[in-house]
């Protein structure tokens, strides 16, 4: 090997060795190993496939789970978990010195969950909020979720590369297992289906409402004309029959008694007459 080869080989080895370095600059499954109490959450990093994709990462924060809280995640299918782990996974540093620096502020955090693309709304995202009391807590970014994971205190860091927070419990965006989300407020106790009669009827197309539209001003002919003469009138009643009935009774009445009268005239001349010539 000549004296130019052998340094350049030395160089180059040291680049590789370097950047192996950068590149695996921390390995989450061998730094929660040394904690049994995160033992459960360790073994759930590692059947979602979410250890692998952590030590990719160059900068990130765990929130992790004591045994005791990782119960509800473990009857979950895996890519619910992969999901919702996924969300307990933030795409930056944070160590219990920064939060501190977060006083009386509400700041959004992009979680690895964001990062896989298949996020609805804000379920990618968490909001953490610093108390005036102290008390830090975590929580969905998702609308009217609660915000209510207390920070704990912190489990491991290798600043400025990865950190680990233990936290209360899990933190599940409404929604991120599949169910349907329970944030929308419920509807008014006192509402109710509206009756039939508060149905409004459909409208009717043109052509219906000019059928069905009355015609008030056009009057409506008569059968014949008043001028016009009847096809058979022996037998059909008018409306003036009545008073012509009326009239023919008055007429026959007053003859009668104009008969009378002319009888009884003329008996009275004769009575007269017969006690004249006597």
């Amino acid at each position: 090997m000549s004296s130019l080869t052998l340094p350049f080989a030395l160089i180059l080895l040291s680049v590789l060795v370097l950047n192996s370095l950068t590149v695996v600059a921390h390995n989450i499954t061998l730094i929660l190993q040394q904690y049994s109490d995160f033992g459960q959450f360790n073994d759930l990093l590692s059947q979602t496939k979410l250890a692998a994709e952590i030590n990719r990462r160059r900068t990130i924060t765990i929130l992790a789970l004591t045994n005791g809280r990782v119960g509800s995640l473990s009857g979950l299918p895996v890519d619910v978990q992969k999901r919702i782990l996924s969300n307990h996974v933030v795409l930056d540093y944070y160590d219990v010195m920064k939060l501190n620096k977060l006083k009386d502020t509400r700041t959004v955090l992009t979680t690895l969950y964001q990062a896989t693309g298949t996020a609805d709304e804000q379920q990618g995202f968490l909001n953490v909020i610093h108390k005036k009391d102290g008390t830090i807590v975590f929580g969905s970014a998702v609308k009217g979720a609660p915000i209510d994971a207390q920070f704990e205190g912190s489990v491991a860091s290798q600043p400025y590369n990865i950190s680990v927070l233990s936290i209360s419990h899990p933190i599940i965006a409404p929604g991120i297992d599949g169910s349907l989300p329970t944030t929308a407020p419920p509807p008014p106790s006192n509402a109710t289906a509206p009756s039939p009669a508060e149905v409004p009827a459909p409208a009717e197309s043109p052509e219906e409402v000019v059928a069905d539209a009355p015609t008030a001003e056009a009057p409506e002919p008569s059968e014949a004309p008043v001028d016009a003469p009847a096809d058979d009138t022996s037998d059909a009643p008018t409306a003036d029959a009545p008073a012509a009935d009326n009239d023919a009774a008055d007429a026959n009445t007053a003859a009668s008694r104009h008969v009378v009268s002319s009888v009884s005239m003329g008996l009275i001349i004769a009575l007269v007459f017969v006690l004249a010539t006597q």
